[in-house]
């Protein structure tokens, strides 16, 4: 677990690292009159992205009050590689995240997960309309997880794990793009692939999936709504909405997966942030601990952090 741990944390500071090396590559380009002499290759590249480092501690001695002495660290990775030139655009959005906290109980550490997600939207557009609001696109989105996870205190069994489950959705559709900071993408049938790479999952009909199968197939509309904006000069808003539905198995169930990162900064190197992110999916089970009954429910994850924070623009 540790050596997971590390190498996750290695890739996601390594890749901030990279895409910011890059930006500044570019950026060098630029002479003081503001006239930019890149390659014509690089002209219709538009790159930009947010790196956060968020660090947490507590410690207690003899506190009357009780409490816990724990250490949590989060690490976070937005970016984003887009190009346009003529009636073609092409973009691109890697989000990656990853988080823990160690908690000391009976002199002991646990190890417990905060956050992990990985995921990779990639759509090629054809612009169709001379005011350039409208085109036909092909997306293709695809999310999964880095580490294992745990329904705590339970530590022994994992519910999850890379791939498992995986998602992929892809298809052809509409894109609407009314300004610069909001574009909204709407297919009337897209395939959305459920796996579960894994025999033990797999065998517990996990995510959706029949009893021993690892893929589950969907056939149905997309609707994706993407929207940034900085609200102020040093606060930007960031919001993913998508819905689906399946035309094979009831029809008219939506499926909601809804992202929100609001990040405020203080200086260039110092920010805060709440990311927060609600789904709904008809497919996946939550069992009740004390019952053992299970059903789709409503699942919403918040996480509040300061700290170490780099934006690329």
């Amino acid at each position: 677990m540790k050596k997971i741990t590390v190498f996750i944390l290695f890739l996601l500071v390594s890749a901030v690292t990279f895409a910011q090396t890059e930006i500044e590559k570019v950026a060098k380009a630029r002479d003081m009159s503001g006239v930019t002499n890149k390659p014509d290759s690089l002209k219709a590249w538009f790159l930009n992205g947010t790196g956060t480092i968020t660090f947490s501690q507590a410690s207690f001695s003899n506190w009357g009050a009780g409490g816990q002495n724990s250490l949590g660290l989060d690490v976070f990775a937005n970016l984003k590689a887009n190009y346009r030139k003529g009636k073609h655009s092409w973009s691109n959005t890697l989000d990656m995240g990853y988080g823990f906290q160690l908690l000391t109980i009976d002199d002991n550490a646990e190890f417990r997960k905060t956050n992990d997600k990985l995921e990779l939207t990639s759509a090629y557009g054809y612009m169709i309309s001379k005011n350039k609001q409208w085109c036909v696109t092909a997306l293709v989105n695809f999310k999964t997880q880095f580490d294992r996870g745990y329904k705590y205190p339970d530590d022994s069994n994992y519910i999850s794990k890379f791939m498992a489950p995986g998602y992929v959705i892809a298809g052809v559709g509409i894109t609407y793009n009314p300004s610069k900071w909001v574009y909204l993408y709407l297919s009337p049938a897209s395939a959305r692939m459920t796996l579960v790479l894994d025999d033990t999952l797999s065998a517990q009909g996990q995510f959706g999936v029949d009893p021993g199968d690892h893929l589950r197939t969907e056939f149905g509309p997309y609707f994706r709504a993407d929207m940034n904006k900085d609200l102020a000069p040093n606060i930007n808003l960031a919001s993913t909405l998508e819905l689906t539905s399946d035309y094979l198995n009831h029809f008219g169930n939506i499926d909601v997966n809804w992202n929100v990162l609001l990040t405020m900064k203080v200086n260039k190197w110092l920010a805060a942030s709440i990311n927060t992110q609600l789904i709904y999916d008809d497919d996946i089970n939550i069992r009740n601990s004390k019952t053992g009954k299970g059903g789709p429910k409503t699942q919403f994850k918040e996480i509040l952090g300061i700290g170490l924070s780099y934006m690329i623009k």
